[in-house]
């Protein structure tokens, strides 16, 4: 179940209709609600990965409700995505984004997957640390992938 909506939210990311989201959102609005939303991201695999690296107790309760948090989010992102916010001051888009939206989707699939991935094997009672170490950090591997192609530094 949870693949399926990861896998929705990322095909949603980039496949929103722009007339849509350009007729609901100011260009300025959509990059700030954009990145309040990637905030969110930071916050929980800033969590995530400090217990992955043992800089703060591990409990997998709390991965698996951070993963959830962000693929509770993440089917808002397609909305923020219309031509209009490239030019917008402050966004860390990278132009090539938009002529790349084919290889962005594909980057985000495969955060989605290991996002999926790792809501699933955090739910299970042999989760542990050594577990979480490769599942937290394939969700931050597929972060990492937009930010070295798509994001300005």
């Amino acid at each position: 179940m949870i693949k399926k909506v990861i896998t929705i939210a990322t095909f949603a990311l980039l496949s929103s209709t722009a007339v849509q989201s350009a007729d609901l959102f100011k260009p300025d609005d959509a990059v700030k609600y954009r990145q309040a939303i990637y905030q969110v991201f930071a916050a929980q695999t800033g969590i995530m990965g400090a217990m992955s690296q043992g800089k703060i107790p591990f409990d997998a309760a709390e991965i698996n409700k951070r993963a959830k948090n962000i693929a509770a989010v993440a089917p808002m992102l397609g909305e923020t995505y219309f031509p209009e916010t490239k030019d917008v001051k402050g966004t860390k888009l990278k132009a090539s984004a938009w002529a790349d939206m084919e290889g962005m989707g594909a980057k985000g699939n495969t955060f989605g997957k290991a996002l999926g991935e790792l809501i699933a094997a955090s739910s299970k009672p042999d989760f542990d640390l050594a577990k979480a170490r490769p599942a937290v950090g394939a969700v931050l591997q597929g972060c990492k992938g937009c930010h070295d192609d798509y994001r300005a530094k």
